[in-house]
């Protein structure tokens, strides 16, 4: 069973990362994104997305902009919305864009090619620092958005085989 209407209390949010965010599922770089967080809020920016590019490219919702939520479910249902989000087993997924939950470690590699395949743009609630693999930029509210300065490349999300995979069962 998917965990949505599940009484969870909505977690809040600074307007300013809420923002960002709005801002950044705009972009040709951000095909998926990861949002382990259930603030309907923001929950309502990404099923919008999700059902403009759905609609404007003929791909199915999570193929048009794959979305993954928290493990501990979400408090709306995504369909009643016209969307879809994949709910993890277990902690959270990759995506382009990655907005980190406090539990999440990063280890700080200053000399790192990358700041990660798993994500492009990456949302945390802590500053790492500079990094020699990416710009940074305090967002404000304890937020800092860490942005990849390799060329980008579409993160796996929770993968094309399992969206495939999902699409043949429906």
């Amino acid at each position: 069973m998917v965990p949505f209407n599940n009484g969870s209390v909505e977690e809040a949010l600074p307007e300013s990362l809420i923002t960002l965010i709005g801002e950044f599922i705009k972009r040709d770089t951000v095909q998926s994104v990861s949002f382990p967080f259930n603030n309907a809020k923001v929950w309502r920016l990404l099923i919008d997305e999700q059902v403009r590019r759905a609609m404007q490219t003929g791909l199915a919702l999570q193929q048009a902009f794959t979305l993954s939520g928290p493990d501990s479910g979400l408090s709306i249902n995504p369909s009643e919305w016209g969307g879809e989000v994949h709910i993890p087993y277990e902690g959270c997924c990759d995506g382009d864009l990655f907005i980190a939950p406090t539990w999440r470690n990063f280890i700080r590699e200053t000399d790192s090619g990358t700041l990660s395949s798993s994500y492009h743009y990456l949302l945390l609630q802590r500053d790492l620092g500079e990094l020699n693999c990416a710009t940074r930029r305090i967002i404000g509210d304890g937020w800092v958005l860490y942005e990849s300065t390799r060329t980008y490349v579409k993160a796996g999300g929770f993968g094309d085989d399992f969206l495939r995979e999902q699409q043949l069962t429906k």
